[in-house]
């Protein structure tokens, strides 16, 4: 699933490619991944301009020269992808297609988790009022995670999916995160004192930051709207890499599972 630096590298190459643009027809090739009635959905988007493309956590948001703001989630397998020929061709994928004047904008989603939702007000929707503060957001504070999380016996692992207090982290970035901090993925947040807690949000920054620099992390489905990939694959140092060497101590790379989800780590760096 794209986390927040793919989806941050998505926005910034939409916005720089779209805000201007006009939007010359809308078609819908899979109803359900808008959550509207999609004669209504066609119909209000087209004539719109696009003003902005905005991000909150793994949210993508669109906002328009007139009407509601649209909310995209790429889900497990979804990307938008820009296409500048003259085929019109829909491929099997394709589920939303904006016609623009010289180029169409492709909502491509393959197994249909993600979704397009049209919203008058998106600081109160509740997809969006649930989250908690941007991954990069530099007023992230220790207090605030230890306002959250300072009487949970759930793991940290698992309050890093949460989407808050900490938004725009997924299971590659956990790992990644917590192997830098030096903290067990299973160890609870109720343990975790301010110095942990201060090396959990610097690393954070650093990480996301550097798989930023690096346009995100394509192991599968994950693809630029050039459908480029990104290259933060190639620099991960414990996600996927079970039985590997650490790059730290050289000991094997651990992988267990927590609430269903992978999660790797050193033994030896990573002590609960």
């Amino acid at each position: 699933m794209p986390e927040l630096p793919e989806v941050e590298t998505i926005r910034r190459e939409l916005s720089q490619a779209l805000v201007g643009e006009q939007i010359y027809s809308v078609e819908v090739h899979r109803p359900s991944v808008v959550h509207e009635d999609p004669t209504d959905f066609s119909r209000d988007l087209e004539g719109c301009f696009f003003q902005q493309v905005d991000r909150k956590g793994k949210y993508l948001i669109f906002q328009f020269s007139q009407g509601p703001a649209m909310l995209a989630h790429l889900g497990m397998s979804g990307k938008f992808i820009l296409d500048r020929t003259s085929d019109p061709t829909l491929q099997t994928h394709d589920r939303v297609v904006f016609t623009l004047k010289d180029q169409r904008l492709v909502f491509s989603e393959s197994r249909c988790f993600g979704f397009l939702e049209r919203t008058q007000d998106v600081a109160n929707h509740p997809r969006i009022k649930r989250l908690g503060f941007d991954g990069l957001d530099p007023n992230l504070k220790p207090h605030d995670l230890k306002q959250a999380w300072g009487k949970s016996n759930r793991s940290i692992k698992t309050l890093l999916l949460q989407q808050s207090p900490i938004a725009g982290i997924g299971n590659i970035y956990a790992a990644e995160i917590l192997f830098g901090a030096k903290l067990h993925p299973e160890t609870l947040g109720k343990n975790l004192g301010d110095q942990a807690l201060t090396k959990l949000i610097d690393e954070t920054r650093r990480i996301l930051s550097l798989a930023l620099e690096h346009n995100g992390t394509s192991i599968s489905d994950y693809r630029r709207v050039d459908d480029k990939t990104g290259e933060f694959q190639n620099f991960l140092q414990v996600y996927g890499k079970t039985g590997q060497p650490c790059p730290v101590c050289a000991k094997p790379i651990s992988r267990s599972v927590q609430a269903q989800r992978s999660s790797f780590f050193c033994p030896d760096c990573q002590k609960i």
